[in-house]
């Protein structure tokens, strides 16, 4: 367990974990453009009604960010990470059962926004730990995540919604993303805790 935990603490391997945590937080933000139709028709509402959920989920991940900073500097990474993750999937999970868009606001923007920024200034946060002497590297790899996960869900999340409609598409990833970063979450370390 000692040499495991050794490996774990590898600031390489927290920088892969970060990279990872960031990906599966991307789509809220990502991949919303694919939403929009669905959502306007199911609650037959107009565009830019919908659209007040993706300001939502944006206002809140950044408004919210020196708190969220706080909390992971007192608490951790691993927990508030595995907060964070969690949350963001659940906000699509909810989301994906809303029966109205003042529902979907407060799961899809308001929760999502919660969980994408408590892991976004977390992970950075955590980078910025284990690379004082590549912050720049470290934040710019974990950011360039944040992009990747845009490359690697955008087709299979279009490809779901176009069979199985908005609902499935949110229910199906939300729960592999809660459940792919609270795994991932566990991998975090802080430096002085190797």
């Amino acid at each position: 367990a000692g040499a495991a935990s050794a490996v774990l603490a590898s600031r390489w391997w927290q920088l892969a974990f970060g990279v990872a945590a960031m990906v599966l937080i991307s789509c809220p933000q990502y991949v919303w453009a694919l939403f929009t139709k669905p959502v306007t028709a199911a609650f037959g509402v107009s565009l830019a009604q919908a659209q007040i959920t993706f300001s939502i989920l944006i206002v809140v991940q950044t408004f919210l960010s020196p708190a969220q900073g706080l909390l992971v500097d007192r608490f951790g990474p691993r927990l508030l990470l595995s907060v964070g993750t969690a949350v963001s999937g659940l906000s699509w999970v909810l989301a994906s059962q809303a029966g109205s868009l003042g529902t979907f606001y407060l799961t899809y923007g308001l929760l999502g926004g919660i969980g994408t920024g408590i892991v976004y200034v977390g992970v950075v946060g955590h980078m910025v730990q284990w690379f004082p002497d590549r912050r720049g590297l470290a934040t710019g790899l974990v950011a360039a995540g944040y992009g990747m996960g845009a490359l690697l869900f955008t087709f299979p999340v279009s490809i779901v919604l176009t069979r199985s409609g908005y609902q499935d598409a949110m229910w199906m990833f939300g729960s592999f993303f809660g459940l792919a970063g609270l795994l991932v979450a566990q991998g975090l370390r802080r430096p002085d805790r190797q």
